[in-house]
């Protein structure tokens, strides 16, 4: 069950991408964040009391719950956050393979650093496997920028897509250290709530603070897709995720979660109009393979 969790999951995060992409040059990014985690947040609080799991609060601990909120404010508020930035720069074509590959391979070091996981002899060659492959990705992405100009371009998104990375692989990690007593509804109802909370703060410390504006309008539609997008992975695909992490460890979790790839770029073909060259492919290949050896 864990794994089909993970797997699901996955394949959630991979709409959700798809979803963000199709309405990212109407909304800032951190506007974008608010409304799923806003949606999200309802949803699991609601789910929250429909399984009468508000008794498993009372009996946290405060580092339980401090970590949990920490986490959520790590994953969902600052590393959806840079990974929509990605997005809107790079497309999913490129964000995803990045991100999902990089993810993996630093919650695994994160994991044996933190949580004392053994080190195996393929380490070394699945991580040289996963630095070739982003580095192939990269290389395709440079090459087609340099051609339109658009090498600063390149490099933001690049940047974003590595710190959104990092900072889902230290939620993980300090999610699977200190969940303790807490079920994975439970877990959520904290993570994404505190992320909402942060993400609000933000919009109201950087009010004004710039001159910015979306390219058009905000629509009801629009509003609406962003929503579906909080409600589908940030609410039902944290759920699983946490479940996966509870019944099968940060590292084996994040392993499978690489299979997003593989729902993304058909999904960004389709209904984005985003184009999946050779290269791009053998990266990804190539960074799954790696991450294989390196979860051996």
């Amino acid at each position: 069950m864990g794994a089909a969790a993970a797997l699901a999951s996955s394949a959630l995060w991979a709409l959700t991408s798809v979803l963000l992409t199709s309405q990212a040059g109407r909304f800032k990014p951190v506007v974008m964040s608010a409304i799923r985690s806003s949606t999200a947040s309802l949803f699991l609080l609601g789910l929250l009391v429909t399984v009468a799991g508000i008794a498993q609060l009372r009996e946290m601990t405060i580092i339980t719950g401090l970590s949990m909120a920490g986490s959520g404010i790590l994953g969902q508020a600052l590393g959806d956050t840079l990974y929509i930035n990605a997005l809107a720069l790079l497309g999913v074509t490129r964000s995803f393979p990045i991100t999902n590959s990089a993810y993996p391979f630093l919650t695994f070091l994160f994991a044996i650093l933190v949580l004392g996981e053994d080190v195996t002899w393929t380490l070394p060659i699945g991580g040289a496997l996963i630095v070739a492959g982003i580095t192939w990705i990269v290389v395709e992405q440079r090459r087609e920028a340099a051609s339109a100009g658009g090498g600063v371009e390149l490099a933001r998104g690049v940047t974003f897509a590595l710190a959104a990375a990092l900072a889902w692989s230290l939620a993980t990690v300090l999610l699977r250290g200190q969940q303790n007593n807490l079920d994975a509804i439970g877990a959520a109802s904290l993570r994404i709530p505190a992320a909402s909370l942060a993400v609000l703060v933000t919009i109201g410390l950087t009010r004004g603070s710039g001159r910015e504006r979306p390219p058009r309008p905000w629509t009801g539609r629009g509003v609406a897709v962003v929503a579906a997008a909080g409600l589908l992975g940030t609410g039902v695909g944290s759920v699983l995720f946490i479940y996966a992490v509870e019944h099968l460890g940060a590292a084996r979790t994040a392993f499978l979660t690489t299979s997003a790839p593989v729902f993304a770029l058909p999904m960004g073909m389709v209904f984005l109009s985003e184009r999946l060259t050779r290269r791009i492919l053998a990266g990804t290949a190539l960074t799954v393979a790696g991450i294989w050896l390196v979860l051996l």
